[in-house]
């Protein structure tokens, strides 16, 4: 078992689970329930898995507490934003939501003041 790789899926309360592989891959049907919203399977070692997960789940709903876990543990911060960026540079609409969502509850940013500043600074996350 690759012990990089996760699941997470978002339950229509809004509650954000991670699930091992272990588990999942041993039922193909899994996630097939009217409770589930969304599915990620992701490399817990790639930041681009752990920013798409957290801002796709932003945008559909998920509790905030939950992300701020999230955003604690794998250190997803305003100065990493611009790497994030740079291997990502057309985020989806549904990815793009999620970072004014993030922008608002978890930076408690407006978003005008969010992009301004983003702007103002080089993708080293330096101003």
């Amino acid at each position: 078992m690759d012990e990089k790789k996760w699941y997470y899926y978002l339950h229509t309360n809004g509650d954000l689970i991670g699930k091992s592989p272990i588990v999942v891959d041993s039922d193909p049907s899994y996630f097939d329930s009217s409770f589930v919203k969304k599915v990620w399977n992701i490399d817990l070692e790639n930041r681009l898995d752990a920013w798409t997960l957290v801002l796709e789940a932003l945008a559909i709903g998920c509790n905030v507490k939950r992300v701020k876990e999230l955003v604690t543990t794998w250190k997803l911060t305003f100065e990493d934003m611009p790497q994030m960026l740079l291997h990502n540079p057309k985020p989806t609409p549904l990815q793009r939501k999620g970072i004014s969502v993030f922008a608002k509850e978890i930076l408690k940013m407006e978003e005008d003041d969010f992009w301004d500043k983003l702007e103002n600074m080089n993708p080293s996350g330096e101003k």
